[in-house]
């Protein structure tokens, strides 16, 4: 199983993160992967800038959305299975979706498997555990956001989640491949304790930007350790007590 990780910065929408921010974010990933026994070349930054951490592997793609930049997620994963950059299953995250406990690639039917979130409603993209068999839902992404291009400009704030949702919802004959992952994948800010109280134990994997959110509902259910503490410290996403 690979780790991966994409983030493009690019023209429109440009600025939303300050890119020492966003390393700061990015090496305290790494730190956190290699505690979990992750090696360095599982490891891979998805990415156009100039980052390099720790001898991970960094890709700079060439697929990129210039109209909308959450889109870049699923263009990233499009392009890693179209060029067999990546040949085996591998686990997908947002910078801000941290790993608290080991785990192993799930076992599961079809071709994909996430989370739900919004009252478990909606597919939730931020982690996305994808086999390479997945490459035609990606080229279907990036084909239907390529055609549509001029209607999703309008709205630059629509997310990938809901895109996908779309095209999950308008075609039904790639539906039994996406499986639901239970909440202990991903527990976030949005209805902590909705997630959290439908998480099977141990948790696996939160979702929070720990310089801006507040983290303490985290803290109370023991889901920060003094370990990762110590990462978000460290990497200034944490200011020292």
């Amino acid at each position: 199983m690979k780790n991966v990780i994409i983030f493009q910065d690019f023209v429109k929408n440009k600025g939303k993160y300050k890119k020492e921010e966003l390393f700061n974010f990015l090496r305290a990933q790494v730190d956190n992967s290699l505690r979990f026994g992750w090696k360095p070349n599982d490891i891979f930054i998805c990415t156009n800038l100039d980052f390099r951490y720790e001898n991970v592997n960094v890709v700079e793609m060439e697929r990129i959305c210039t109209y909308n930049r959450f889109f870049n997620r699923m263009y990233g994963l499009y392009e890693l299975l179209d060029k067999k950059i990546i040949t085996e299953n591998f686990w997908h995250h947002d910078f801000d979706d941290w790993q608290i406990n080991k785990f192993n690639f799930p076992k599961f039917d079809g071709d994909l498997a996430m989370t739900k979130f919004c009252d478990f409603q909606q597919l939730c993209v931020s982690e996305i555990f994808v086999k390479p068999s997945s490459l035609d839902i990606w080229n279907l992404f990036y084909d239907f956001a390529e055609v549509n291009r001029e209607h999703l400009e309008k709205n630059e704030t629509l997310g990938d989640d809901a895109v996908l949702n779309l095209i999950y919802k308008n075609y039904p004959e790639i539906q039994s491949r996406f499986h639901q992952l239970n909440s202990r994948y991903c527990v976030g800010c949005t209805q902590f304790e909705d997630r959290y109280n439908a998480s099977q134990l141990p948790i696996y994997i939160i979702a929070m930007k720990p310089n801006k959110d507040d983290i303490t509902q985290f803290k109370n259910k023991n889901l920060i350790d003094k370990d990762l503490i110590s990462i978000l410290e460290n990497n200034k996403l944490l200011i020292k007590r």
